[in-house]
Parts: structure tokens; C-alpha cells; sequence
């Protein structure tokens, strides 16, 4: 799917503007798939604009005092997302808002972007506003992170919708507890969560999210929930061993130990089965 273009002003050639829109590019670049015209504003405290096709716009922010967003995009804890006009002062729609509230489904959401991209394709479809996608296909992630080891990512196969995702999602949930690992904190609601494992120092992050929200997320139904992160391909497997030789020739030990660990780390993983059978 296309991106809408930026913003036509002469800040978007700024350093510090380009910046800025990298920071908030998880969020910028899937509205942008829905044909808006996305600008970030940091004049007077950052804030993302989003034109829509009626001359109005979505202003989106964070539910602190002022409003703004903080400089780094991992800070957001909640989303406030309000329709307004530069010609009607009046208008004042409030479409999404994650603000913490136990009493609030949105506001148990807190930082996720999937509710929030949803909210605003419910919206765009009230107001007969062309860019929503046409499906919400949903993945799995699940995060690992661990003091004396590499961290690990894996993405799940693609599910047609979220609540299909948020029952694989509850079954990953349970298996890791069976390992030993016990749930620290829970965001969201069914089916879009995320659920932080922890045992000692080893943490697993895992949610249910938008597939689009997941940068070359896998479509063949071949999982991978393995502890580490490992090469899934032939492609990768050279990538990898191409990097194993730099390190040594840059006599990096760590590197070239990671490398290693990495290249070695779960042989049997059925993805690199599914892999070596293509």
C-alpha cells in the first residue's frame, strides 16, 4: 500500500523536524498508509497532526496536563487522539483516549498502538473517509530479553483477525508461567495486550498486535518462539556468518561469541526446518 506524501512546508528538509518523525515513525507511517497527510510539531510542545480528507484534522497527543508527547517514543504511556478544524473552533471530537482508568476499556490500553489505529478506522469508516485497510490481520510477538544472553524477537504466523490471535496468545502466556515464569504486568485488553513475564532476570514480552505494525512480519504458518534470536533462512544464515567473519577480523570477541551463539542457538527450530525445506 502506498504512504501518503509528508507534509508540504520547508521544515521537513530541518534536521531536528526529520528527527522527530523518525522517533514517531512506528505510529506516523501506518497512518500514513491510510492516505493522511502526517505532520509532528514540536514548537510549542510535540504534537502529531493528521490531515483528513474533509478539511478537518486529528490532533494526537498523551494524556499528561499539557497534552504533548514526551521526545521519546518509548515514554508514551497513553494516547489522546481529537478531531479538530483550524476553521471551527467548535469542533472538539474526541475519538480515542488511553489515559490509565481501570474503569475505561480504552484506558487500559495505555501506550499500544493497535486499539488506537483501530479507534481511527472506526472513525474513518462513521465519517465515510476513505484509507482504512481493508483487514486487521493480527500477529503475536513475543519479546525476550535477558542479562547474560542476546535478546530474542519472534513473530507468530499472520491470523485473520485479533481474537483469533488473542487464543494463541493466552496459550503462550500459559506455557511460559508452566516454565516458570510469572506475570509482572498486563496491558490491554482482549484481544489487543501485552503480557511482561518475568523470572529472575530473564523477561518475555509478549502481545497481540496489528500485523501492519510489524516490520516484515512473517506470512507462512511457521513458529518460532525460541528464547534467542537465530537466522530463519538461508539468507540470514550467510548474513550472519558474514558478520561472524568481520568481528574476527576486527578481533571482537563479543561479537564474534554472540555471533556464534546466535548461528548455534536452536537447530531443531521448526522454522529453520520449514526453512531448510524451501
Amino acid at each position: 500500500m502506498s504512504l501518503a506524501p509528508p507534509p508540504d512546508h520547508n521544515r521537513t528538509a530541518d534536521p531536528g523536524w526529520k528527527a522527530l518523525f523518525d522517533v514517531y515513525e512506528p505510529l506516523i507511517t501506518p497512518l500514513r498508509r491510510r492516505g493522511l497527510v502526517v505532520d509532528i510539531d514540536d514548537r510549542s510542545g510535540i504534537t502529531i497532526y493528521a490531515k483528513l480528507p474533509d478539511s478537518t484534522h486529528l490532533t494526537i497527543g498523551t494524556g499528561t496536563d499539557d497534552g504533548h508527547l514526551p521526545a521519546a517514543f518509548d515514554s508514551v504511556t497513553s494516547w489522546v487522539v481529537i478531531r479538530e478544524s483550524n476553521d471551527n473552533p467548535t469542533l472538539q471530537h474526541e475519538i480515542y483516549n488511553s489515559t490509565p482508568d481501570p474503569d475505561s476499556h480504552c484506558g487500559r490500553a495505555g501506550s499500544l498502538l493497535a486499539p488506537l489505529l483501530l479507534a481511527i478506522d472506526a472513525a474513518l469508516a462513521t465519517w465515510g473517509m476513505p484509507g482504512r485497510p481493508e483487514n486487521h490481520h493480527a500477529v503475536v510477538t513475543v519479546t525476550t530479553v535477558h542479562e547474560a544472553d542476546p535478546a530474542g524477537f519472534a513473530t507468530s504466523p499472520v491470523f485473520p483477525t485479533g481474537v483469533i490471535a488473542a487464543s494463541y496468545h493466552t496459550d503462550i502466556v500459559a506455557s511460559l508461567a508452566s516454565d516458570g515464569l510469572t506475570v509482572a504486568h498486563e496491558t490491554g485488553a482482549a484481544p489487543w495486550r501485552a503480557h511482561v513475564l518475568v523470572r529472575g532476570d530473564h523477561v518475555q514480552i509478549v502481545q497481540t498486535t496489528l500485523a501492519e505494525l510489524v516490520p516484515g512480519h512473517r506470512t507462512a504458518p511457521v513458529p518460532c518462539f525460541c528464547r534467542f534470536a537465530h537466522p530463519q533462512t538461508p539468507q540470514e544464515d550467510q548474513q550472519m556468518h558474514a558478520e561472524v567473519q568481520e568481528a574476527l577480523s576486527l578481533r571482537d570477541a563479543h561479537g564474534v561469541y554472540v555471533g556464534m551463539f546466535r548461528l548455534l542457538t536452536a537447530p531443531n527450530c521448526p522454522a529453520r526446518k520449514a526453512a531448510d525445506r524451501a
